[in-house]
């Protein structure tokens, strides 16, 4: 039962984590669009380059929470430090003056205040015990806590607020956020740490050692950019594919639902699965499965809505195997790494990791933000609230339903499989 108890005391910070990242990325553009007066395209633009300016301070903070000594916390202290301040910015974007250089700059310090949570907790996961299975464990956790965020997110507000306000969804998500966190940090305060933190005592640049000419680490993070990008395509032009492909605006927010319940069903499923065969093979799976499934969207109009519906169903169950094994694999290269080099620069490898997850997001727009520069923002839409009418069209005319579904379901297919074939050579000692 201890176990089982440290595994949700470290988990349930996720829950809030991903309440506000949902928030920021469904429900802020849409209010900035309807109150700050900028064009879609100069909030879009805005928001890539705060996301890019961000991704310097991952090593950073990685490096620096390795050296963090024990006596000062550790990780505990970043996330004790770190969360109000997160808080106070996120807070400050719904009052702030509009202006372009203020809205950067009130982005990019969210998105650092977010880095500076996120490094230290998740490396915090691959040290509270050591093992193969372990990390799988606690990867687990972190992820089903995630998505019963996102799904809190999703669907209290509409339970709550009646009239689909806007700001008043992003007060209630931020202030249910703020209560969370509040909790989770009393929790996940005592959890324990159990591996000898052995740390790297040099300069800074001793982090780029992490990426050894053809190394694991190597493979792994480009693996996972790859997927990334795949995963990224679909989840920004989603409201558009179901808008102007599916004709079906009403049914995003159910199938959201449903692809984040069948992750969440199977995470702990994947887990055991890699423990048992090798959590790259399994991975491999999930992928390939995904990707397969996920090219019949090409073949999915508003005729035949139950057909994509069970390829969410699919894709979310693979989708499980996403969330859990790559993390727990990233925490078996440290292990290897403190092995070969007497070096545990658990910090390091996962700022890498979070900037690798920045960049495919970074790297989806700059495919996409030419369709979504010919959509804008509607302030109201038949059977779509607020937040999904953000990036749908005014006439479907503008969009060819053939492109989109190109780029919505065959680029990320084909890009998954790409990810599996670089995992061909990819092995790690259980």
């Amino acid at each position: 039962m201890s176990g089982i108890f440290t595994l949700i005391r470290y988990g349930l910070f996720a829950f809030p984590a991903a309440i506000a990242l949902l928030t920021m990325q469904v429900y802020l553009p849409t209010y900035l669009s309807q109150t700050s007066g900028l064009s879609f395209t100069l909030i879009g633009v805005i928001f890539l380059l705060a996301r890019l300016v961000d991704t310097i301070s991952d090593p950073l903070i990685g490096y620096w929470s390795d050296r963090t000594p024990e006596r000062l916390g550790k990780r505990r202290i970043w996330l004790v430090v770190g969360t109000p301040i997160f808080l106070v910015i996120f807070y400050g974007l719904l009052f702030i003056p509009y202006t372009p250089v203020l809205l950067f700059t009130m982005l990019s310090l969210w998105y650092i205040a977010g880095t500076a949570l996120i490094v230290p907790y998740y490396a915090w996961g691959a040290e509270i015990q050591s093992g193969y299975n372990q990390y799988t464990r606690f990867t687990s956790s972190r992820a089903i806590f995630g998505l019963l965020g996102s799904l809190a997110a999703l669907i209290l507000p509409t339970l709550i607020i009646t009239d689909n306000n806007i700001a008043d969804t992003i007060e209630l998500s931020i202030s249910l956020a703020a209560v969370s966190f509040i909790i989770a940090l009393a929790f996940i305060y005592t959890v324990p740490n159990h591996t000898e933190n052995v740390t790297e005592h040099t300069r800074l640049t001793s982090a780029f050692k992490v990426f050894k000419s053809g190394s694991l680490f190597n493979t792994l993070i480009f693996s996972q950019l790859v997927n990334g990008v795949a995963n990224a395509l679909p989840a920004t032009l989603f409201i558009l594919f179901c808008t102007h492909v599916l004709n079906a605006p009403d049914m995003v927010g159910p199938l959201l639902v449903l692809y984040f319940l069948m992750a969440a069903i199977t995470i702990p499923i994947w887990g055991w699965a890699g423990n048992k065969w090798g959590k790259e093979n399994c991975w491999r799976v999930a992928m390939s499965v995904a990707a397969i499934v996920f090219m019949g969207t090409v073949f999915v109009d508003q005729s035949n809505v139950t057909l994509f519906v069970w390829i969410t169903i699919i894709t979310g169950l693979m989708a499980g195997a996403d969330l859990n094994l790559p993390p727990s694999m990233l925490a078996d290269l440290v292990d290897q790494d403190e092995q070969d080099n007497n070096s545990r620069r658990t910090g390091v490898y996962y700022a890498v990791w979070g900037t690798t997850s920045k960049l495919t997001f970074a790297i989806a727009i700059g495919i996409a933000f030419p369709l979504l520069d010919a959509g804008t923002f509607l302030s109201t839409a038949t059977g779509v609230s607020t937040a999904e009418a953000a990036l749908v069209k005014d006439t479907a005319s503008a969009i060819n339903p053939l492109w989109l579904t190109l780029i919505y379901a065959f680029i990320p297919a084909c890009l998954k499989l790409l990810s599996v074939w670089s995992l061909r050579k990819y092995r790690v000692d259980h």
